[in-house]
C-alpha cells in the first residue's frame, strides 16, 4: 500500500481562512447595496443593535470601503499563516537555509515573501507580483514606515504582462492597478478579489513544490511524533500522553494495527488514493510496512529523532 499527501495542513489552514472569501465579500456588498438603495431601512430585531444613520447612502459606501480593507488584510494574513505553519513541526519547509530565511523575516510578510522568492525559483510570476504590490499598497494605506514599495521587477511583470493579467484575473487592468497603487487610492472589489485569487495560486504552487521535495521518512516521523502528543489530558505530562497514544495505536493486535495506523495518517491528510493530476508527497509501501511493524516502545524511539 502506498500513501499520498496532496495538501499539507498549513494549506488546509490557509483555505479555512480564505476559502470562499470572494463569495462572502459579494454577499456583504449585496446587502450594502440594498441599504444604499433604501430596500433596507431598519435593523433586524435579532441584531439587538441601534442603527439610525443620518445618511444611509454614505454609511453604505463607507461600510463597503471597510469590508474591502478588511478583506485585503485577511488575504495577506492568510498567506502569512501558511508560511508560519509551514515551518512548524511537522514542517513542510525542511531546508535549513529556507527556514532561517523565513525566521529572519520576523513579523514582516513582505520579507517572508522575499524569502520565498529567494528559495523557490521560477514561481508563477503574476500571482507573486500581485501579492507583493498589494502588501506594499496595504502598508502605504496604513502609513507604515517599512515595506512601502513593491520591488520594481514585480511592477515590471505587471506592466509587461497586461493582457495575461486581464485574461487570468477577470479583466484586471494593469494601468488602473498600478495607478491606484501609486496614488494610494482605496482598493476596488476587483483588485481585492484578484489578490485573493493570486494568494490561492501562490499557496497551491508552493505547497505542491514543498510536498514533492519532502524527505518523506523525516516528515512522517515528525507527523507521528506530533500526533502522539495530541489529546494531552489536564496535568498529564507530555511523555505520558505519548506513551498512552502509542499504546492506543501500536499496542493493538497485529491484525488490527494496520487499520489504526492508517486512521492516524488519514487524520493528518494522507490518503490511499492519488488525485488524477497528483503533485505532492508519496509514502512508499516499505515505509508504511515499517510503521505497521512498530510496537508502543519502538515507535517512540523511531519518531523521537525528529523532536
Amino acid at each position: 500500500m502506498t500513501l499520498y499527501l496532496a495538501r499539507s495542513r498549513p494549506r488546509s489552514a490557509f483555505k479555512n481562512l480564505l476559502g470562499n472569501a470572494n463569495h462572502l465579500i459579494i454577499t456583504a456588498l449585496v446587502g450594502l447595496d440594498a441599504v444604499e438603495r433604501g430596500v433596507v431601512r431598519e435593523v433586524p430585531e435579532d441584531l439587538r443593535a441601534a442603527w439610525s444613520p443620518k445618511d444611509a447612502i454614505s454609511s453604505a459606501k463607507r461600510s463597503r470601503r471597510l469590508i474591502l480593507d478588511m478583506a485585503l488584510i485577511r488575504a495577506i494574513d492568510a498567506v502569512d499563516v501558511y508560511l508560519r505553519d509551514a515551518v512548524r513541526k511537522p514542517a513542510i519547509v525542511q531546508s535549513a537555509d529556507f527556514r532561517r530565511d523565513l525566521d529572519s523575516a520576523g513579523l514582516s510578510i513582505f520579507q517572508k515573501l522575499q524569502a520565498v522568492e529567494r528559495n523557490c525559483a521560477n514561481l508563477d510570476n503574476l500571482p507573486l507580483a500581485i501579492i507583493f504590490l498589494m502588501v506594499a499598497w496595504r502598508n502605504r494605506s496604513a502609513h507604515s514606515e517599512s515595506d512601502r514599495d513593491a520591488p520594481q521587477h514585480h511592477l515590471g511583470v505587471l506592466r509587461s504582462n497586461a493582457k495575461e493579467l486581464a485574461d487570468r484575473f477577470r479583466g484586471l487592468d494593469a494601468d488602473m492597478l498600478l495607478g491606484g497603487y501609486e496614488a494610494v487610492r482605496p482598493t476596488t472589489f476587483k483588485e481585492v478579489a484578484s489578490l485573493i485569487n493570486a494568494a490561492h495560486h501562490l499557496v497551491a504552487e508552493l505547497d505542491s513544490r514543498l510536498l514533492a521535495s519532502l524527505d518523506v521518512e523525516r516528515y512522517l516521523k515528525d507527523v507521528v511524533w506530533a500526533s502522539l502528543g495530541d489529546s494531552q489530558k489536564p496535568k498529564e505530562l507530555i511523555e505520558k500522553t505519548r506513551k498512552r497514544r502509542a499504546v492506543s495505536v501500536w499496542g493493538r493486535d497485529p491484525n488490527d494495527r494496520g487499520d489504526a495506523v492508517l486512521r492516524l495518517l488519514n487524520q493528518q491528510g494522507f490518503s490511499t488514493i492519488a488525485a488524477k493530476e497528483f503533485a505532492g508527497a508519496v509514502v512508499p509501501a516499505a515505509l508504511i510496512t515499517t510503521l505497521h511493524e512498530q510496537t508502543p516502545k519502538s515507535i517512540l524511539n523511531w519518531a523521537y529523532v525528529s523532536d
